[in-house]
């Protein structure tokens, strides 16, 4: 760099900063002025251009008069004080963007493209002829005039009066006019200025830039600000030519630090993914948090919150701004919902591994449940917070999910049902996990109570699922939930035993079964019940305290084996189906038998 300026130079970069410093740290200045709290005047139309063309105009002064400090000094940065004067001069610069109705503009874009909308109507108003103020009707002229609105002459520029919300009762541009600024600049930037401070800008940056800059507007979307605390201003001034090639309305050098920046950020990415592979996967089976679904969203969340100052670092500017903010706003606010969902099933997991809950038992199914739920109304939230930002409002938001979401409840009626029965299923905890229930005509040890069905393994070890509407809507019987298990059967013996070995016999069942230590003293039925075509039979029923079926079969063959044995000592037989065949012959077709005693044997006589 040159020692010392030649006036033409310094020129130009003072024409430099007083675009690329104009609004790139609007936001942060906060520095006192005079009075401070002396709100904009926007009484009227007169008061509204009046205002804005002036403050613009006290704006670049100001400005002016920093970078021209500088560029004399021959330092390579700003000193404290020239940052401080910088910033006392930009502590209005936010309060130009109030003489514009930005009402339509998105939340999320308000920070930019409002500084932008500001720079389009500052070209269009300077290169176009304007009234004298004095023409321009002021508050008393529109009141008695009876109108809302007033339009620049000649031009398609309106200044309307807000009647609702915070600037009700002020004279702004209108929304509709902030919304064609773009169309506007582009139609009237070939025209020359009218001879005022933007038109000597212009020509110096125009200059310093081989021409690649044609208006103020270009220069400030290619300026690159955002470094001018790392890299030496100087340094940004000597650019080379293909550097300010302008694309879409970013230049060359701005692109390759996007390209940089999407570079990393997909490095980022990638890295998350090979990190959360390398943690220890939790099966579904066992308990434990999922740390691995966590990486990647943390990751996304992370690039995309990095976006913003990448972004301002660069200023980028023009339509590739609007797209990548409403990209990068989709990402943090998709990336946080699926983060919610995430970070719910993690809690969920921590729960029930910390409270060694069993993974299949429906605390740890209602406890799935509730914080999923919980997931899906913060991720819900977040998405409807994020929809506003977007500029969605919030209402038509909730509105359409309200639509949506009666269409999805009548086509997934069924789905919905099967959910609410699991829901009351793990409320009401009729059975566990690894009760034997019968629900139905199926009859089976539970395996899994999830969100849609209940699964049953028969004891032919088949896998049955069940639609838990079905279990809620139908009589479920736990068998494993009895304090006693009831026993009937038989007796049979034969018809040759006699009625004191009978009456023997039901008195000794009678009493082996009291004995037993498992049986329910109250509930003993033991009777000579009935008689059958090929035995006597004994009724034998009684209730078993049994926790599980392995141990009522095990004390029902106890009772069995016992009875068996009292039969055998009373020497009475067990009977079992007889059947007993006679058969009679007539004289007119039989002929005795040769053998008396033998009636059995005969021959026929057609033989």
């Amino acid at each position: 760099m040159h020692a010392t300026f030649t006036v033409r130079r310094v020129n130009r970069i003072c024409a430099v900063f007083v675009v690329s410093l104009l609004f790139g740290v609007a936001c942060a200045a906060q520095a006192a002025e005079t009075n401070p709290l002396r709100p904009t005047d926007t009484s009227s139309p007169r008061a509204t251009l009046q205002g804005f063309i002036e403050a613009t105009d006290d704006l670049y002064a100001h400005m002016a008069e920093v970078t021209e400090s500088y560029a004399r000094s021959g330092r390579l940065f700003l000193s404290p004080e020239e940052r401080e004067r910088q910033l006392t001069a930009l502590a209005n610069a936010q309060r130009i963007i109030r003489y514009l109705d930005v009402s339509e503009i998105s939340p999320v874009l308000k920070g930019t493209i409002a500084a932008e909308r500001v720079l389009q109507l500052k070209e269009v108003l300077d290169r176009i002829a304007l009234p004298s103020f004095a023409d321009i009707p002021d508050r008393e002229a529109m009141m008695r005039a009876g109108s809302k609105r007033w339009r620049l002459p000649d031009t398609e520029i309106d200044l309307v009066l807000i009647e609702n919300g915070p600037h009700a009762g002020e004279y702004l541009v209108s929304a509709e006019t902030v919304d064609r600024l773009p169309e506007f600049y582009h139609r009237v930037k070939s025209l020359p200025y009218r001879g005022n401070a933007s038109k000597e800008l212009s020509e110096d940056y125009r200059a310093l830039s081989s021409g690649n800059a044609d208006t103020v507007y270009e220069a400030f979307l290619s300026s690159p600000v955002g470094l001018s605390y790392v890299i030496p201003p100087r340094w940004m001034l000597g650019l080379p030519n293909w550097a300010r090639v302008t694309v879409a309305e970013v230049t060359m050098w701005q692109w390759l630090g996007l390209g940089l920046g999407l570079l990393i950020g997909v490095l980022i990415i990638l890295g998350a993914r090979r990190v959360a592979r390398r943690l220890p996967d939790v099966g579904e089976d066992a308990s434990g948090p999922r740390w691995r679904a966590l990486p990647v969203p943390l990751a996304v969340l992370f690039v995309a919150a990095l976006t913003v100052p990448v972004l301002n670092i660069l200023h980028i500017g023009g339509l590739p701004r609007v797209v990548i903010t409403y990209v990068q706003t989709g990402a943090v606010y998709v990336s946080a919902a699926w983060l919610a969902m995430i970070v719910a099933i993690i809690a969920a997991e921590w729960i029930v591994a910390s409270e060694h809950l069993a993974t299949r038992s429906l605390d740890s199914q209602l406890i799935r449940l509730g914080t999923r739920l919980a997931g899906i109304v913060a991720a819900i939230a977040v998405l409807i917070r994020g929809a506003d930002e977007l500029g969605f409002p919030a209402y038509s938001v909730l509105a359409g999910l309200g639509v949506g979401g009666l269409a999805v409840a009548l086509a997934a009626r069924d789905t919905i049902a099967n959910l609410i029965g699991s829901l009351l299923i793990t409320l009401e905890k009729p059975f566990r996990v690894g009760h034997v229930i019968r629900v139905g005509g199926s009859e089976g040890t539970v395996e899994n109570v999830g969100f849609r069905s209940t699964r049953l393994r028969t004891p032919d070890h088949s896998l049955v699922s069940i639609p838990s509407s079905a279990v809620v809507n139908t009589t479920v019987e736990n068998l494993t939930l009895r304090m006693m298990r009831r026993q009937r059967f038989f007796v049979q013996v034969t018809y040759g035993t006699s009625r004191e070995q009978m009456e023997a016999l039901v008195s000794g069942i009678r009493q082996l079964v009291v004995d037993h230590p498992r049986t329910d003293k109250g509930t003993i039925q033991v009777r000579f019940n009935n008689f059958a075509e090929s035995s006597l039979d004994i009724l034998v029923q009684f209730f078993l305290y049994a926790e599980d079926y392995a141990t009522e079969l095990r004390e029902r063959e106890a009772v069995l084996f016992q009875i068996m044995d009292l039969v055998n000592d009373a020497g009475i037989e067990f009977a079992f189906p007889t059947r007993t065949l006679h058969v009679e012959t007539s004289p007119s077709n039989a002929i005795m038998s040769p053998w008396p005693g033998r009636p059995e044997a005969f021959t026929d006589a057609r033989r």
